[in-house]
Protein backbone atom coordinates (compact mmCIF):
# COMPACT_ATOMS: atom_id res chain seq x y z
CA UNK A 1 0.00 0.00 0.00
CA UNK A 2 0.88 3.99 -0.86
CA UNK A 3 2.59 4.48 2.24
CA UNK A 4 1.39 8.32 1.35
CA UNK A 5 -2.17 7.24 1.58
CA UNK A 6 -3.66 6.36 4.81
CA UNK A 7 -4.98 2.30 5.24
CA UNK A 8 -8.09 3.30 6.75
CA UNK A 9 -9.18 5.58 3.66
CA UNK A 10 -10.86 2.63 2.23
CA UNK A 11 -13.21 1.94 5.84
CA UNK A 12 -13.33 5.75 6.88
CA UNK A 13 -16.56 7.23 7.52
CA UNK A 14 -15.58 10.61 7.23
CA UNK A 15 -14.67 9.71 3.82
CA UNK A 16 -17.61 7.66 2.99
CA UNK A 17 -20.19 8.91 4.63
CA UNK A 18 -21.87 13.00 4.60
CA UNK A 19 -22.29 12.00 8.36
CA UNK A 20 -19.16 13.22 10.29
CA UNK A 21 -18.36 16.25 7.70
CA UNK A 22 -21.18 17.38 5.83
CA UNK A 23 -19.08 20.62 4.10
CA UNK A 24 -17.77 18.92 0.64
CA UNK A 25 -15.09 21.59 0.73
CA UNK A 26 -13.90 20.98 4.19
CA UNK A 27 -13.82 17.26 3.97
CA UNK A 28 -12.17 17.37 0.66
CA UNK A 29 -9.07 19.82 2.75
CA UNK A 30 -9.31 17.24 5.73
CA UNK A 31 -8.60 14.45 2.87
CA UNK A 32 -5.79 16.28 1.35
CA UNK A 33 -3.82 17.36 4.40
CA UNK A 34 -4.59 13.79 6.40
CA UNK A 35 -5.54 11.26 4.36
CA UNK A 36 -3.72 11.28 1.26
CA UNK A 37 -0.66 13.20 2.97
CA UNK A 38 2.60 11.55 4.39
CA UNK A 39 2.63 8.66 6.94
CA UNK A 40 3.48 10.94 9.32
CA UNK A 41 0.35 13.40 8.82
CA UNK A 42 -2.02 10.37 8.69
CA UNK A 43 -0.82 8.47 11.47
CA UNK A 44 -1.41 11.68 13.68
CA UNK A 45 -4.66 11.78 12.45
CA UNK A 46 -7.49 11.54 15.76
CA UNK A 47 -10.02 9.39 13.66
CA UNK A 48 -7.05 6.95 12.77
CA UNK A 49 -5.40 7.00 16.22
CA UNK A 50 -9.04 6.47 18.01
CA UNK A 51 -9.62 3.51 15.79
CA UNK A 52 -6.22 2.23 16.31
CA UNK A 53 -6.83 2.27 20.09
CA UNK A 54 -10.98 1.20 20.25
CA UNK A 55 -11.35 -0.80 17.17
CA UNK A 56 -13.66 2.06 16.08
CA UNK A 57 -13.94 5.72 15.69
CA UNK A 58 -16.99 8.09 16.36
CA UNK A 59 -18.73 10.27 13.76
CA UNK A 60 -17.56 13.11 15.91
CA UNK A 61 -14.30 13.10 15.56
CA UNK A 62 -12.84 14.55 13.10
CA UNK A 63 -8.75 14.95 11.95
CA UNK A 64 -7.41 17.73 13.95
CA UNK A 65 -9.87 16.55 17.45
CA UNK A 66 -7.90 18.14 20.80
CA UNK A 67 -9.91 15.68 22.88
CA UNK A 68 -7.83 12.99 24.33
CA UNK A 69 -8.70 9.34 23.87
CA UNK A 70 -10.33 8.83 27.22
CA UNK A 71 -12.67 12.19 26.24
CA UNK A 72 -13.65 10.59 22.91
CA UNK A 73 -15.15 7.52 25.27
CA UNK A 74 -16.27 9.56 27.60
CA UNK A 75 -18.40 11.87 25.19
CA UNK A 76 -19.12 8.88 22.68
CA UNK A 77 -20.35 7.26 26.20
CA UNK A 78 -22.64 10.42 27.14
CA UNK A 79 -23.98 10.33 23.66
CA UNK A 80 -25.22 6.96 23.61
Amino acid sequence: MDKNICPNINSCRMISTAEVVPNEKVKDEYIHTWCKNDQEKWSGCKRFITKAELGFCPDFVVPDTALSIDEIVDKFEEES
